[in-house]
């Protein structure tokens, strides 16, 4: 899946991708469901842990702040927990309709 809505270059490959570690395809597509939102100066690269734990946070709280009930945990985003990113997705997806 890519982002086509947005002007960055987040893709997945599935929801098991390693790349989704670090946060930032979530925090991308939270901006092209609700442009604006995001503070983009607040996201990091996703290098470190410390990165991605911080970008995970963040993107859980933009999904609050429009609205979504949130299921998922910074810790499932870090590590990769396929199901519950699909979750966060499909949250994510519904509130956009």
């Amino acid at each position: 899946m890519k982002l086509i809505a947005s002007k960055k270059n987040s893709k997945m490959s599935s929801f098991k991708d390693s790349s989704l570690q670090n946060g930032i395809f979530l925090i991308e597509l939270i901006d092209a469901i609700r442009p604006g939102t995001v503070n983009f100066s607040l996201v990091n690269k996703g290098q470190t842990a410390e990165e991605q734990i911080m970008n995970a946070k963040y993107a859980i709280s933009l999904a609050r702040k429009i609205g979504c009930c949130i299921f998922i945990l910074w810790e499932d985003i870090v590590q990769v927990n396929p199901k519950m990113i699909l979750t966060f997705v499909a949250t994510l997806m519904a509130h956009a309709k």
